[in-house]
């Protein structure tokens, strides 16, 4: 695995050096304006669109090319990947890496791009929960909505809110993890759904918990 200190990264920008990887950064701004994206694009809303804050990441450019030791985040509002580079912040949108991994000293999350989302893109970052013959995604994404801690009374306000869906991928095709029996015989089939509920029961699964979704998804896997 090749490794790349922050300070050649900043040296290679700059110089307009490197390789196609370095080659396919850009400095964030706003679109009209021209302004960096230090100018909060959203003012008026409360919060922030990073799922959370800056911490030090990898960014994954393929399995022999990640950059460690990086100040990142995620941008969950407009998908996007977020590096520090001295005192500009650079961008990268899911088709120009492969991933990035997010905690990489405490709690590892790895996510990666090239995702279909069925009515909202065909290539999106989400967070690798299971990888196997079924592979379970979390994709996260920010919203718009109206502030729900804002004074009674006051002039309504927006707000970033959290949110995230659950997909079972396999051989490509996504299934937005809905657990009803039609939808799960849909995907899984007859045979499938029957395993589904085995496992359940034997380990009092909550088909509606994120954790136990993962360990069933670990189990279906671990199925010959």
């Amino acid at each position: 695995m090749r490794k790349f200190s922050l300070s050649l990264l900043v040296l290679l920008l700059i110089g307009g050096l490197g390789n196609q990887s370095v080659a396919q950064l850009q400095l964030l701004r706003d679109q009209v304006s021209g302004n960096p994206v230090m100018a909060n694009p959203n003012p008026d809303v409360n919060g922030t669109p990073y799922w959370s804050g800056f911490e030090e990441g990898k960014i994954i450019f393929s399995e022999k090319d990640t950059v460690e030791n990086l100040m990142i985040a995620f941008n969950a509002f407009n998908h996007t990947l977020v590096y520090q580079v001295e005192r500009d912040l650079v961008a990268y949108t899911p088709g120009k890496i492969s991933g990035f991994i997010l905690q990489s000293k405490s709690n590892p999350q790895l996510f990666r791009s090239g995702y279909n989302i069925p009515n909202i893109g065909p290539n999106r970052f989400v967070e690798i929960l299971v990888d196997g013959k079924y592979t379970l995604v979390s994709h996260k994404f920010k919203r718009i909505t109206d502030d729900p801690g804002a004074a009674y009374g006051a002039q309504r306000a927006k707000a970033f809110v959290n949110a995230e869906d659950l997909y079972v991928y396999k051989e490509g095709q996504p299934f937005l993890w809905r657990a009803k029996k039609k939808n799960l015989i849909e995907f899984f089939g007859n045979e499938g759904y029957q395993k589904i509920n085995q496992f359940a029961d034997t380990y009092n699964l909550d088909l509606k918990a994120k954790s136990d979704i993962r360990r069933l998804i670990h189990f279906l896997n671990q199925e010959k």
